[in-house]
């Protein structure tokens, strides 16, 4: 708990008002009062608060939390979000600001990235990281991670998972062909529902290293939407990182801790 305030109380002294100092110094808003949102006070910190009956991990969201807050309302200062100080050219919050609201939906290839993760560190990919990691400060509006649904595989607590870390869960069963062979692809239908989403955001996030999404690219930039991808780079194509406006490199810090063997 000592870190999170130490972090608030940091965030909030680097926040610079622009003009005179002593003018903006009695308005200034103390820590612990409650920030309004829609007429609803959201209690930010509570010095009263046991932190040690709280979990590492709410911790953490609530400092992620306070951290967005207090970029927000830095961008309407028209400060610079990270620092605080005013910007040397431009506004940060003007209309075509490069830190514009965007809003963004993430498409999860999980069987592509479940392979790669395995077959680059042998251990598993942490999709909330992932998904924090390629979205950033940016608005999510959809996350779908499409699923092969394989016979005799239980896959109900990892599919419990990923609908618990946000993400909208898109299952398909493998087909077998008439010569006995089998075949499992959500290819196409990522790309069906990437089009039929692109209208509705500002960007759209493949996660996934193949390079058939390339030729996604000039559909969705023609919808004047930009198209990211996120992978790891072992095994992220050349040409999907060409045909991207931007791409997003997946590490080791992005996957679940290894297990302790001691």
């Amino acid at each position: 708990m000592g870190f999170y305030v130490h972090q608030c109380s940091k965030m909030a002294e680097t926040t610079t008002l622009p003009g005179n100092d002593e003018e903006h110094a009695s308005s200034s808003i103390a820590p612990t009062s409650p920030i309004v949102v829609g007429g609803t006070p959201l209690p930010i910190l509570d010095p009263n608060e046991d932190a040690a009956a709280l979990e590492r991990e709410e911790l953490e969201d609530r400092y992620l939390d306070l951290k967005d807050e207090v970029w927000r309302l830095r961008r309407e200062l028209n400060l610079e979000p990270a620092t605080g100080k005013i910007p040397s050219s431009g506004g940060y919050t003007s209309q075509g600001g490069f830190l514009k609201r965007q809003r963004v939906a993430v498409f999860v290839d999980v069987q592509n990235m479940y392979h790669s993760a395995k077959k680059t560190y042998g251990r598993n990919l942490s999709y909330s990281k992932m998904l924090r990691a390629c979205v950033r400060n940016r608005r999510l509006v959809r996350s779908l991670a499409y699923v092969i649904d394989r016979e005799g595989v239980d896959q109900m607590g990892f599919l419990d998972h990923l609908r618990y870390c946000g993400f909208e869960v898109q299952k398909r069963e493998v087909i077998e062909r008439m010569d006995g062979s089998r075949k499992a692809e959500w290819e196409l239908g990522i790309a069906m529902d990437m089009l039929r989403i692109a209208d509705k955001v500002d960007t759209i996030i493949c996660v996934s290293g193949n390079g058939v999404f390339a030729d996604m690219a000039p559909l969705i930039k023609a919808k004047g939407v930009k198209f990211e991808c996120c992978a790891f780079r072992e095994s992220m194509s050349d040409l999907l990182i060409k045909a991207v406006d931007q791409y997003h490199l997946l590490s080791e810090e992005h996957l679940y801790e290894a297990p302790d063997n001691d």
